[in-house]
């Protein structure tokens, strides 16, 4: 008489249960491992923000963007002169600059700087004139190895001149000499670059506006 052996099996419901725990371990696995690398990318994310927010500096770098005739210039980020310059360049024709007007501040009542060669009769002063506007003489305030520099004042109605006019002049006495010299200057570009000066200045007034300076 053979003897008949059985393999015992575990009820159905037994090998139910391991599969879902078996599953239930595989699922927490998963969600551990995708918690790690999302962890590990916020911290790596927060570096990265910290070391920009508190590490980065300005390029050192000066940017230029012409505007026809007026350059928008801004130099590396500067707490003791934070703003960019506005500024037209009259060409000799010999070569070199016979005159620069320029503008740090979009402010209405700021500064234009006008800056004209050695040579020039100091107490005569400077006329300067936008346009069909009369001209107005302005003293020299001081001068360097550029030139000779004197300042008007861009009240509200110079810069609507300077924004809707086509050329101004300025006007100087030669030292020895009796008749003046005139120099005319372009406007044509200075109404987009001033806009970009204050667009500029907003920039780098603000918190946001640091960081990419």
């Amino acid at each position: 008489m053979s003897q008949v052996s059985s393999v015992m099996r575990p009820p159905m419901w037994r090998r139910m249960l391991s599969a879902r725990m078996l599953l239930r371990i595989a699922l927490v696995a998963v969600l551990v491992v995708v918690g790690v690398i999302a962890l590990a990318l916020l911290v790596v994310g927060g570096m990265v923000v910290g070391q920009r927010l508190f590490v980065a500096a300005p390029p050192n770098e000066t940017r230029v963007t012409t505007f026809t005739d007026w350059r928008v210039i801004c130099p590396p980020y500067n707490p003791a002169q934070p703003n960019c310059a506005l500024t037209l360049d009259v060409l000799r024709e010999t070569g070199g600059v016979l005159l620069t007007v320029s503008m740090l501040d979009p402010a209405p009542n700021s500064q234009l700087s006008v800056t004209v060669p050695h040579g020039v009769a100091l107490d005569a002063g400077m006329g300067f004139a936008v346009g069909s506007d009369p001209m107005r003489v302005r003293p020299f305030e001081t001068c360097n190895n550029t030139g000779c520099i004197a300042l008007v004042t861009a009240d509200a109605d110079t810069l609507r001149s300077l924004s809707a006019s086509t050329g101004g002049q300025v006007t100087v006495a030669v030292a020895g000499s009796t008749q003046p010299v005139n120099i005319p200057f372009s406007l044509n570009g200075f109404a987009a670059g001033y806009a970009e000066l204050e667009r500029a200045k907003a920039r780098r007034a603000s918190f946001f506006g640091f960081l990419n300076r």
